[in-house]
Formats: structure tokens, C-alpha cells, sequence
């Protein structure tokens, strides 16, 4: 069975395509926004503040204020991240739709076709993308989801870093600071 590189490249740049417009399709909806880049900054001045006084943080006299402070700068920005998650929403459902309208256009297309080869067999559990909708039992071959999502992934997290689409970073994961920060 020959592959045609052509069929590929197609896939990668519908993935390009689909990622660019969706990526327009946010900055028009969230990032162009003064409520947005207000939302930002106010993140950025609080994670600033919250470092600050976390690198100051003795184990003295004044160590519960400390605690209270640091306590009481992690609820405002845990709040001020869940405002900029609520802004992202409607963003996020409209490249998602996108996305799936994409993926399926593209599909319909190459169902059932190989678009690649792969140099090894994968893990059964990354068998379910790699070999999705392909008949025959050679696990080497690859569908056009694997492909596509590949390629999505990968142009997303370059095209937002570019354009510097990327959210603040905070100062803890998801689910809030670790005690360890407090011990010295």
C-alpha cells in the first residue's frame, strides 16, 4: 500500500488552518478585549505580590499574618483565575466546534485510508488513535485522527506562544499551594 505524502500534508495544513482561525476566532472573542488585558494584569500584579510576600515569609512573631496574607492573596487570585476561565468559555465551546466540524469534514474524506506509516507498533492504548477507522491488522499504519491531532497539538501551543496568547502563569497548580511552601 503506497502513501501518498500529499494526503498527509493536507491533513497537516487543514490542522494549521483550522488551529490559526480557531486561535483568530479567541483573540477576536477574548484576548483584543480591555476587560481581558485589565483581567491579566491584575493577575500578574497579584501572583507578583503573592511571590513577594511568600519570599519574605519568616517563621516568627508575625508568621500567622503572614499566613493570612499569603492565604488571603491565593483567594483573590484563584478568583480572578476562574473570572478569566468564565471570559475563555464561549471561546473555547466556538474552537472546539470548529475543531469537531474539521476533524469531521476531514475525515469523510479519509476514512478508511492510510495516511502513514509508523517506524513502530504503538501501545495498545494508543492504538485507538493511531489505527482508528482502518481495516486490516497491520498496527503501523496510521489514520488521518492521529495525524490531525498531532499536528493540532503542536500548532496550537507554538501559534499561542507566538502571539502571546498564553494565560499568566500562576504561581500554583490547580489545586492551590502546597504546605511545603510554608516550611522553612
Amino acid at each position: 500500500m503506497d502513501i501518498n505524502i500529499g494526503e498527509t500534508l493536507f491533513i497537516i495544513v487543514g490542522a494549521a488552518i483550522s488551529i490559526s482561525v480557531g486561535e483568530l476566532v479567541s483573540w477576536f472573542l477574548v484576548y483584543r478585549n480591555e476587560d481581558y488585558k485589565d483581567l491579566v494584569s491584575r493577575i500578574e500584579t497579584a501572583v507578583a505580590k503573592y511571590n513577594k510576600e511568600k519570599e519574605s515569609f519568616v517563621k516568627e512573631t508575625n508568621a500567622k499574618n503572614q499566613e493570612k496574607r499569603l492565604s488571603q492573596i491565593e483567594s483573590q487570585i484563584k478568583g480572578l483565575n476562574y473570572e478569566m476561565t468564565f471570559k475563555k468559555m464561549i471561546s473555547n465551546a466556538a474552537v472546539a466546534i470548529l475543531s469537531i466540524v474539521t476533524i469531521n469534514s476531514i475525515g469523510n474524506y479519509y476514512s478508511g485510508i492510510v495516511v502513514a506509516k509508523l517506524p513502530f507498533e504503538p501501545f495498545w492504548i494508543l492504538q485507538q488513535i493511531t489505527h482508528r477507522g482502518l481495516n486490516g491488522e497491520d498496527l503501523t499504519d496510521c489514520s488521518y485522527i492521529f495525524i490531525y491531532v498531532l499536528s493540532a497539538l503542536i500548532f496550537k501551543s507554538n501559534i499561542q506562544k507566538i502571539f502571546g496568547l498564553e494565560g499568566p502563569k500562576m504561581p500554583f497548580g490547580p489545586g492551590g499551594p502546597q504546605p511545603s511552601l510554608f516550611k522553612q
